[in-house]
């Protein structure tokens, strides 16, 4: 497990880990099979589809990144660190707290190909698969690069009887907004 220490200070004080594992649910609503994480617990995690996996100890930030990418980086200070490499790479999903606030939504989030924002808050599983019922301390965001990984995503929101808000930002209407938002002085 993995030390709290500058992990995101809105969450639950009484957490001792940055370690967030994503519940099996949500990958049968994806319903993609992933050719890697880069960012998952060592052996890996059994109900992930993910051909190829990084751990902590191959620091899957300085790997070579290949095909549809599965991205729940560790909470965190790094977390721009993985939504860049992430945003280069431009084809896969990731999952991550909709902190709309941070640099790095707006650096990477905002000109990702699509979002959908989850309704609720997702209730993670800890390293002995039980699930957190109380669910995350903030809400989630799936971020998608890619054809694949939008329609993913799109149906996500379908699948889950609207408990989540799909944002196609590829349209000329979302461009336009996106950059007016970003070229905003506030």
């Amino acid at each position: 497990m993995t030390s709290k220490k500058g992990a995101f200070t809105h969450d639950n004080k009484n957490n001792k880990t940055d370690v967030w594992v994503t519940p099996q649910w949500i990958f049968e609503t994806l319903s993609l099979e992933f050719d890697l994480d880069p960012a998952t617990e060592p052996g890996g995690i059994s109900w992930i589809p993910a051909k190829k996996t990084f751990s902590k100890s191959d620091d899957g930030l300085l790997q070579e990144w290949n095909g549809l990418v599965w991205l729940n980086p560790p909470y965190g200070p790094n977390t721009p660190d993985w939504l860049q490499k992430m945003h280069k790479h431009r084809n896969g999903v990731a999952l991550v707290f909709a902190r709309t606030d941070t640099n790095w939504f707006q650096d990477f989030c905002l000109k990702a190909d699509a979002l959908c924002f989850l309704k609720g808050r997702i209730a993670f599983v800890d390293w002995y698969d039980r699930t957190k019922s109380q669910g995350a301390g903030a809400g989630s965001l799936l971020i998608a690069w890619g054809g694949a990984s939008v329609e993913a995503i799109k149906n996500f929101e379908k699948l889950t009887k609207n408990k989540g808000w799909f944002v196609d930002l590829r349209t000329p209407e979302t461009k336009n907004l996106q950059e007016s938002i970003l070229n905003a002085d506030i």
